[in-house]
């Protein structure tokens, strides 16, 4: 929120302007708004280790920030969203001790702390706008600040060889590393991929400016920001953030616009068929991604092919792994069991789908669903938001889960109002 807004707001008179100016955010909320931005971008890898747990800086920053508003009793609680998000606990819960595979209540502990402040957001009043404003423009900031620092890396990484700076898990301590097993390092067609140093992978960075610059593109059109936020997306080399984009913009904001989305949709795929067709030297990194879906031990086979055998082999397994799934954390110690001679992602559609059933598919997908498309956040970034929830492994992800909550706080008394 800026100071001429806060003044503003200081000098008005009503009980309106006095209910604005007790929300201001300009000392304890701004700064955890902001640390929690960077702490999602920068701070992401760093964690503390107690025993096999890892207490990372974002999921501090979530709890913190959530208490600060409960306390403050500026958030109030949604009761659609708290039945669903009851429902599908309680569900996981009683499945639990009737599970055949490997289950953890830790992994659902974790669940149901991820995903409980989704249930709580400002209260609908006047002159919220500002808040909204203050945190999109932070994590523009923020997104872009990454950005630059991709572009510096994959010349110094490249041009230099200096693989240190590839990732800052090779120079991170033991103690103080995130766990998790993921890509710290890639390299194709002799270019080592740019992950902004900070984050995990190059698809983490896609994904990152992806946002900033839909919102961009949507809010203040900034030349420079623009053009910064677009080269770090293509120093990735990853088409997480492109797909999930592509989602934001195409995808119908209502109803009466399925037969233009379907139109643009058919001439976005004739557009990628002529591109692929014309085989443009700069181009070949992204397209030949494309054939990755057909070979085993490629990222795109491990993130969308192989997790299906992992849904279809719990469906196979009777009505209850069906509706039910077969219990919280059992994705990956079946995955040990079954022996697979390729990588297995865990992509929230498949994690769920697995763990949960379909029941707990369809919960969690509404409770997501009630909370990006309630909010004051355009449209477009709803829209990339729930794509990529549902296509990448972001289910039990601390980062990603703030992100969303934090992004979507203030209602929309519009959309909130229609059935």
């Amino acid at each position: 929120m800026s100071s001429t807004t806060a003044s503003t707001m200081d000098s008005a008179s009503g009980p309106i302007s006095e209910l604005q100016s007790d929300f201001e955010l300009n000392s304890t909320g701004k700064r955890l708004v902001s640390i929690s931005i960077f702490s999602v971008l920068f701070l992401g890898q760093i964690a503390y280790n107690i025993g096999e747990f890892p207490l990372a800086c974002d999921l501090v920053c979530y709890a913190l920030l959530t208490a600060y508003l409960l306390a403050s009793g500026y958030a109030a609680p949604s009761v659609p969203s708290l039945f669903v998000f009851i429902s599908v606990i309680a569900l996981a819960a009683f499945r639990i001790p009737f599970a055949t595979s490997g289950t953890s209540w830790s992994s659902l502990l974790l669940l149901t702390v991820l995903y409980l402040p989704l249930c709580f957001r400002f209260k609908c009043r006047p002159g919220l706008e500002p808040v909204q404003d203050y945190t999109l423009n932070a994590y523009v900031l923020v997104a872009s600040s990454i950005a630059a620092t991709a572009v510096v890396q994959i010349a110094l990484v490249n041009g230099l060889h200096l693989k240190a700076l590839a990732n800052i898990y090779f120079v991170l301590p033991q103690a103080l590393r995130g766990a998790g097993f993921y890509t710290f390092f890639r390299e194709e067609g002799g270019i080592v991929k740019a992950n902004g140093f900070f984050l995990r992978e190059a698809a983490d960075l896609s994904l990152v400016t992806g946002l900033a610059l839909l919102i961009e593109y949507r809010t203040r059109k900034r030349s420079i920001v623009l053009g910064l936020l677009a080269a770090g997306l293509l120093c990735s080399f990853s088409g997480s953030g492109l797909i999930a984009v592509f989602a934001g913009l195409l995808l119908p904001k209502t109803a009466n616009r399925i037969p233009a989305f379907i139109v643009t949709a058919v001439g976005a795929v004739l557009l990628l068929v002529i591109l692929y067709n014309l085989e443009l030297p700069f181009l070949a990194p992204w397209f030949d991604r494309l054939s990755e879906f057909g070979k085993s031990g490629t990222s795109a086979y491990a993130r969308f092919v192989a997790p299906m055998e992992m849904v279809q082999n719990s469906l196979d397994g009777g009505i209850l792994n069906t509706w039910l799934g077969k219990g919280a954390g059992s994705f990956f110690r079946d995955l040990s069991l079954a022996r697979f001679t390729y990588e297995v992602a865990d992509p929230t559609w498949a994690k769920v789908t697995y763990e949960y059933g379909l029941l707990g598919f369809v919960l969690l997908l509404t409770l997501v669903t009630i909370r990006l498309y309630s909010s004051s956040l355009r449209v477009e970034a709803c829209h990339f938001f729930l794509v990529s929830w549902i296509g990448f492994s972001f289910l039990l992800k601390p980062n990603y889960c703030l992100l969303i909550w934090l992004l979507t706080l203030v209602p929309n008394a519009r959309r909130l109002s229609r059935p």
